[in-house]
């Protein structure tokens, strides 16, 4: 499959099934087996008490950039087995960037390395994340 066509099978997926990579407002850029980059904005919606970033916007931004690249190009699912992620500072510039990056491809295991940067480049977090190869079709 041609990148061109992942990125458009992939956003479609998403688009049609994801309710929450919409309700934050984050946006597929690239989804590749390989690679994909994922943005979401740090609106007041996206912000803890203190307003930075929250923890659980940014694991979401780290989960849909390992999803979207672990389901590309693939006619059924992979779902998260495990996931870490290291909070290194505060997501405070506008938009963050996830960028998840294939690590291992295995038959039925999948592991990504997945990076947290806000607008000026700053890592904000980096996320492990391992995925088991399902048998369940992906939905049209």
């Amino acid at each position: 499959m041609e990148p061109a066509d992942t990125l458009r099978n992939m956003d479609n997926y998403v688009a049609k099934h994801d309710k929450l990579v919409r309700h934050l407002q984050m946006q597929v850029e690239v989804a590749t087996p390989e690679f994909s980059r994922v943005i979401m904005p740090i609106s007041e919606h996206h912000k803890n008490g203190m307003g930075v970033a929250h923890g659980g916007a940014i694991f979401a931004l780290a989960d849909v950039a390992f999803g979207a690249a672990a389901n590309a190009g693939r006619s059924t699912g992979v779902v998260s087995l495990t996931s870490s992620i290291e909070f290194l500072n505060p997501g405070r510039v506008s938009p963050l960037v996830g960028e998840a990056r294939l690590v291992r491809a295995g038959r039925h295991v999948v592991s990504y390395d997945v990076r947290i940067l806000d607008a000026e480049g700053a890592l904000v977090a980096r996320a492990v994340s391992t995925g088991f190869v399902t048998d369940t079709p992906l939905p049209a």
